[in-house]
């Protein structure tokens, strides 16, 4: 298959922290808002909702939630929202039972609505010559989320993303070796996999050894060990705020 210009910028993706002042026009906005409509939705239930947030001082407060200043600063803001509310409304509205629009299916249907098309935006706005970060971060503080935004019930702030234009080119980060990330009929087991996987070390040490912004010394395990033990955050209450937004998920 040929790679054209749009596959090519998608092949070399990398997350972009620094945006110039210069704002994006409100029609590219709105183009990018209907990709991230347009994308494929689970049983078209259309369970999530997208929020642009524009006001600098709830922008400076979403910061402070994900600990990243950056988050204020130039660029769109949006947050990608689990959204059963809609749909219980209407099932209620028709006398019909909700308990299977607040079940785990329904809210993994949610996330997964919106995580596609979170990903459809991006690769819009990044085959469009912009730039754009996710931010999981959002997660560190999800009750204080669902209040800056006053978010109803039966909904979960998922994960935000900032949008614009590049004030740099950030260097790529180097992917997984195919063979262990990709299975054919079952889990991948290659039979090079020690020597895959210290090859790829070699390359992430490189890498941040390498990189002209705050070079480390690290390789991919002890990332994951650090993440594994990095600071949760409130993110231990996510089961509790589940619960409390109105889902219904049983651990058994």
């Amino acid at each position: 298959m040929p790679i054209d210009s749009a596959i090519e910028t998608l092949l070399h993706h990398a997350s972009v922290r620094d945006f110039q002042e210069t704002p994006i026009p409100p029609a590219v906005l709105r183009t990018l808002e209907d990709v991230a409509q347009h994308t494929a939705t689970s049983q078209y239930m259309q369970q999530y909702t997208l929020i642009r947030v524009s006001e600098p001082a709830l922008r400076q407060q979403i910061a402070a939630v994900t600990t990243y200043d950056y988050v204020a600063g130039p660029g769109a803001l949006y947050i990608f929202v689990v959204d059963q509310a809609r749909n219980v409304q209407l099932a209620a509205d028709q006398h019909a039972a909700i308990a299977r629009l607040t079940d785990w299916n329904a809210f993994l249907a949610g996330v997964f609505d919106a995580v596609l098309a979170a990903q459809n935006m991006v690769a819009a706005a990044e085959t469009s010559g912009l730039g754009t970060v996710f931010l999981g971060s959002i997660l560190n503080d999800p009750q204080r989320m669902i209040d800056l935004l006053h978010l109803p019930r039966y909904t979960f702030p998922l994960l935000g993303l900032r949008i614009g234009v590049p004030a740099h080119k950030p260097a790529e980060k180097p992917r997984l070796p195919h063979a262990l990330a990709v299975g054919e009929n079952g889990y991948p087991h290659p039979a090079a996999a020690a020597a895959l996987w210290a090859a790829y070390e070699e390359t992430i040490h490189r890498y941040y050894a390498d990189r002209s912004s705050a070079p480390r010394d690290t390789d991919f395990a002890r990332m994951v060990a650090a993440n594994s033990q990095s600071a949760a955050h409130h993110r231990g209450e996510i089961g509790r705020i589940l619960k409390q937004q109105g889902f219904s998920l049983p651990q058994d």
